[in-house]
């Protein structure tokens, strides 16, 4: 059973229609980044699956409870973050997590000192917030969301304003929470370069649609698979090349072949006594993959 499944979802603003039958789903273990340009549509979806918003038609379900009509149910294990952290920044990051532990049933004092260790605040938990680095706010509200032991993670735009370092951090933590807590993450975001290094799947949406759904490593790959192959010399290569490979200089050359056929291409360059020394896929970067997808719509 998915953790999320968003279902031919349909939202208006008045006579405008924001969200245009959009359907994916989330999987334990998985980041899905939900990237578009702004203006997109991914607050207004994240809004009606965490049922801040109102859906016009479609279904949301959270482990199997409809958002609709089982709201508590399906909100039990959720944790989110829309748009940015709510902190009280007078307080330490400590009774941060102690006044919204006390806002859940039974939850045990060890689940604090658990989290805290979990988001890497070991050291600053007793600071006050307000001392605290964008990315350490960031890992705070993150463990606020975590507090209940979800198995769903919900973030929108988390990356805004943080520095590199702090990127850093919130990589590493989601990839761990994804890994070891077996948890589903759902990541929203227009900066692709930041996703494209611990997202495992992607959904790109643009004016309320989805374009399409995909691990990552496929849809970075182009429509014509190709090679970069590197050979200890390139010397009449061009008799064993296809229509549209190419010779890139005098180590490298560049083909375009089904992935069944490598294996027979390498052993024609063994058979012409060609060295070869690699031989590697080429991928296009996440945000080339976007424009292309989107038809050269601008992530800004």
């Amino acid at each position: 059973m998915s953790l999320l499944e968003v279902k031919n979802i349909n939202k208006y603003f008045g006579k405008k229609q924001v969200i245009k039958n959009v359907s994916f789903s989330i999987e334990e273990g998985e980041i899905l980044g939900f990237i578009g340009p702004n203006g997109a549509g991914k607050t207004t979806t994240i809004k009606v699956i965490l049922g801040l918003q109102s859906l016009n038609s479609g279904e949301v379900l959270i482990n199997g409870y409809s958002i609709k009509n089982d709201f508590e149910k399906a909100i039990l294990n959720v944790g989110a973050i829309v748009e940015s952290p709510d902190l009280y920044m007078y307080l330490t990051g400590r009774k941060n997590l102690e006044m919204i532990a006390a806002m859940y049933k039974d939850t045990p004092k060890e689940r604090i000192n658990e989290i805290i260790k979990l988001v890497g605040l070991d050291n600053r938990i007793d600071d006050k917030v307000s001392k605290y680095s964008l990315g350490m706010r960031q890992r705070l509200g993150i463990a606020a969301a975590l507090i209940h032991k979800p198995n769903l993670l919900i973030l929108d735009e988390p990356t805004n304003g943080l520095d590199p370092e702090g990127i850093k951090e919130l990589r590493d933590l989601l990839q761990r929470l994804a890994k070891n807590e077996k948890m589903g993450v759902l990541i929203s975001s227009h900066n692709l370069l930041e996703l494209e290094s611990f997202v495992t799947d992607v959904c790109l949406i643009k004016n309320g649609e989805i374009i399409v759904t995909s691990a990552i490593k496929d849809i970075k790959r182009t429509e014509r698979t190709v090679y970069t192959i590197r050979l200890d010399r390139t010397t009449n290569i061009e008799n064993i090349l296809n229509d549209g490979d190419e010779v890139l200089d005098n180590k490298f050359i560049k083909v375009y072949r089904d992935e069944k056929d490598i294996p027979s291409f390498i052993e024609l360059l063994v058979k012409k006594k060609y060295k070869i020394y690699e031989v590697r896929e080429n991928l296009m970067s996440l945000e080339e993959a976007f424009l292309k997808k989107a038809g050269g719509n601008i992530i800004d």
